[in-house]
């Protein structure tokens, strides 16, 4: 039997993280923050591999989905988040983080340079 080598991060609780989503959200104008509510899923959670090392395994929390081409979005502590961008696209068919370039220092930055004005 395989060993899973999940790196535990401090990954914010159910709530907790909620309650960052919602003051992500607070803080954008009113059309971003439309769009924003209407990506967000339930909240569950997803073992991210980093893919930059020797794919070791971080927790979390999968909140958006942007409903196509199986785009998603994630906030982790872990990986780039251990840089300062725990606000990530993702691939929400893969297990990876991906690159750096779809990983924000925000919820809105991730949005308005990520996905947002390319998409909309």
């Amino acid at each position: 039997m395989g060993k899973t080598n999940v790196i535990m991060n401090k990954l914010p609780s159910e709530e907790e993280m909620r309650l960052l989503i919602d003051k992500e959200i607070d803080q954008m104008e009113s059309v971003l923050k439309e769009y924003a509510v209407s990506l967000l899923i339930p909240l569950k959670k997803k073992i991210l591999k980093w893919e930059y090392g020797n794919d070791e395994e971080f927790t979390a929390w999968e909140f958006a989905d942007f409903g196509e081409r199986n785009v998603g979005a994630a906030y982790c502590t872990g990986g780039h988040g251990a840089g300062g961008y725990p606000w990530g696209l993702i691939f929400t068919n893969d297990d990876y983080f991906g690159m750096d370039a779809g990983w924000y220092g925000s919820f809105k930055s991730m949005l308005i340079n990520g996905w947002y004005e390319q998409n909309i």
